[in-house]
């Protein structure tokens, strides 16, 4: 039996994933504008005509990091409602995967240049999130869930998920893209208060 075109196709997937790993790493040092080709070649371990064979320009590899780091993130939020754990846990569990930007100092590095990026160019910013499912909807169907179960008192869940997320951004967030990142376990009586003074006011 061949296997070489399962081989070879192994081959391009892995030196695809060195680009973005590299991508990653050159727009974090260097910021968008002075990340180069060139450079992003350089620390993925591949020719420069590899890196183009595979993206056509350093736009379009930043969009497919972004993609995949937002994409990861998504994937946290995914947590569904249950009775069998405390209101506290659950909005914890949602606290953490909107912290998953910022406390890893890659993702941190990578999360600043977006931001710079999108408070650059608005109409870019717009363009790009456009393209995604709203960060907020996992967090929506759960607080309806939570409603229906009687657990929390939610008029309004699209209302309640921005409080919930202002406050976390605001408290965590934004401190943390301006400063040296997030020490996790110094943050938690913080944390516990957002989450306490959000149930103060939402819970049944």
């Amino acid at each position: 039996m061949d296997v070489k075109p399962a081989a070879s196709k192994r081959n391009t997937n892995k030196k695809h994933e060195l680009i973005l790993q590299g991508a990653m790493q050159a727009f974090t040092e260097m910021g968008y504008d002075n990340a180069s080709m060139d450079r992003i070649a350089e620390l993925a371990g591949v020719s420069k005509r590899t890196v183009y064979n595979h993206f056509l320009t350093k736009e379009n590899l930043f969009q497919e990091v972004v993609a995949g780091f937002l994409r990861d993130q998504l994937l946290l939020k995914q947590i569904e409602y249950t009775s069998a754990a405390s209101l506290e846990e659950q909005l914890l569990a949602f606290a953490n995967a909107e912290l998953y930007l910022i406390n890893h100092p890659s993702r941190l590095g990578l999360s600043r240049v977006l931001t710079s990026v999108f408070i650059r160019d608005i109409d870019y910013a717009r363009m790009t999130t456009a393209k995604y499912a709203s960060p907020h909807e996992p967090f929506i169907r759960w607080l309806q869930a939570a409603h229906e179960d009687n657990k929390l008192r939610i008029d309004n869940p699209l209302l309640a998920a921005r409080v919930f997320y202002a406050m976390i951004e605001g408290a965590l967030t934004w401190p943390a893209l301006f400063q040296h990142g997030i020490d996790t376990e110094a943050v938690k009586p913080l944390l516990d208060e957002l989450i306490g003074t959000f149930l103060t006011r939402y819970r049944s």
